[in-house]
């Protein structure tokens, strides 16, 4: 590890919302060493809050350990830092500056916790083998006030109590220790004059040189403005600032334009301990202060929240409506189709039921026809037999009656393959007959089917109708109305 002479901790400390982010960024710019694990940017501070998420964290859970938050308007007790449950931390925190810093020979520490816990930190730093160097800034009362309502939705009353629970505890902490004051309106006025005097006020030779910094500390600046306006005198309604915040405010003041720090000491002692007597009063305050801003964002996320539902539900709203215009009109195009599949049904039923008539005619003619030529048949071989045995001419008789039978036998063989032709042209005709009746009977199925899906579409479309129609949220029953005009105009 380098030597304590190698390395240099500047501690930047203020009050939240008081331009510490932007003095850190200022610092950053001019080449001092910014921790590894940097805090990500928010919409609070655009640019970044130049803070380390391991030394933040450990803030946070080192004030819970002592059953002390941030906000809170007591004193931190001191006898804490002494204790076995802050011995436990400073390995910790030891290790949280390594893995940020390293060997940086000089680096800036950032969070406006550390105001409350210096003796914490400066034992840490002396461990990590820094020197410690301290750069106070400040802010006007009323607007870290306001800037807390606006962020944190926080009472007035209570901003101005923390900021002067966080300015006096930082300036008593950090005396005996080299320090520079300024102030955000002095940073956003001449940051050239700033870093200038806290490089005189600390003995301290800026890695990068401020003109060569420059250009990027004005753009870094500039864009840092959309939260910089000049401090207040007076606040909401032209209130004017307690006389104790008052009396803060001019020596902090006086001490950023080149006054002896060592002047107002006592009188900064005293408000301190007057703030010590009467902490405990403002926890009333502190709790319902926080409470209210926890219920406000709460009730402002729920609004956001039931906003969205409102918007989503007027969109499931619209999709509905179209979606069952769709259906109706599926379902109106199937019942075409039905109907017009139901039509060619009934037509081919009719043609196929008229040849299977003109079958059945052809079929009885045939018949007859043949019973005709066998009874011919017969009356000529009876005829020729008569004959034969008239004539007794056996032979002839014999080769008449060969001839004969051979004719009968033709006659009979024709007549055979006619009513086998017959008999498969009436099977022919029956299985055709049975394939248009399953046929007909399917066509009726499918136009009960088409029936049974429009009643199930129209039935469905009136109940969405009726459950749209009931429902009580202003935002959303503009458009149910307008979606039970659309179906009603469909149902005309």
């Amino acid at each position: 590890m380098t030597t304590a002479s190698e390395k240099t901790a500047l501690i930047v400390l203020g009050m939240h919302r008081s331009g510490t982010s932007a003095l850190a960024g200022v610092l950053g710019q001019l080449g001092v060493t910014l921790p590894a694990d940097l805090m990500d940017a928010a919409e609070m501070n655009a640019k970044g809050f130049f803070e380390s998420n391991r030394i933040t964290g450990l803030n946070e859970r080192l004030l819970a350990k002592a059953g002390f938050t941030w906000w809170d308007p007591r004193r931190f007790p001191a006898a804490w830092f002494d204790g076995p449950d802050a011995e436990a931390l400073l390995d910790e925190a030891v290790a949280a500056l390594q893995d940020d810093y390293g060997d940086a020979p000089l680096f800036v520490i950032k969070d406006p916790r550390i105001c409350r816990l210096m003796p914490f930190w400066l034992r840490a730093l002396e461990r990590f083998g820094a020197r410690v160097r301290i750069v106070h800034t400040h802010r006007g009362p009323w607007d870290v006030a306001a800037s807390l309502t606006r962020w944190a939705d926080y009472e007035t009353e209570f901003g101005l109590v923390l900021w002067a629970r966080h300015v006096l505890d930082a300036e008593a902490e950090s005396r005996g220790l080299p320090r520079s004051f300024t102030s955000y309106d002095a940073l956003m006025g001449d940051w050239r004059a700033v870093v200038e005097g806290i490089a005189a006020d600390l003995a301290l030779d800026w890695p990068r040189a401020p003109a060569e910094a420059a250009a990027d500390i004005d753009d870094f600046l500039s864009r840092d403005l959309q939260h910089f306006r000049a401090a207040s005198p007076t606040g909401p309604d032209g209130q004017v600032l307690p006389p104790m915040l008052a009396r803060i405010e001019a020596i902090l003041q006086a001490w950023t334009e080149g006054g002896d720090p060592a002047a107002g000491q006592d009188v900064l002692d005293r408000l301190r301990a007057a703030m010590d007597a009467t902490g405990p009063l403002f926890d009333p305050l502190a709790l319902r202060s926080v409470h209210r801003a926890r219920e406000v964002r709460e009730a402002t996320a729920r609004m956001t929240r039931m906003q969205a539902a409102q918007v989503e539900a007027a969109a499931r709203a619209v999709a509905d409506r179209e979606a069952l215009t769709a259906r109706i009109a599926d379902q109106q195009a199937l019942l075409t189709r039905a109907g017009r599949d139901g039509a060619q049904q009934q037509a081919t039923i009719a043609e196929l039921s008229g040849r299977v008539q003109a079958l059945d005619g052809r079929l009885h003619v045939a018949q007859v026809q043949l019973r005709q030529l066998s009874e011919q048949r017969a009356r000529e071989m009876q005829e020729r037999m008569a004959l034969a045995i008239a004539l007794e001419d056996p032979e002839a008789m014999s080769d008449r009656l060969s001839a004969l039978t051979a004719r009968v036998e033709r006659a009979t063989a024709a007549l055979r393959a006619e009513e086998r032709r017959m008999r498969a042209e009436s099977d022919r005709r029956a299985a055709e007959d049975e394939a248009l009746r399953q046929r007909l009977a399917a066509a009726e199925t499918a136009l009960r089917d088409a029936d049974a899906a429009r009643r199930e579409a129209e039935d469905s479309g009136r109940r969405r109708e009726a459950e749209l129609l009931a429902s009580t949220s202003w935002r959303v029953t503009a458009p149910l109305r307008l979606l039970s005009r659309g179906v009603r105009g469909l149902r005309r």
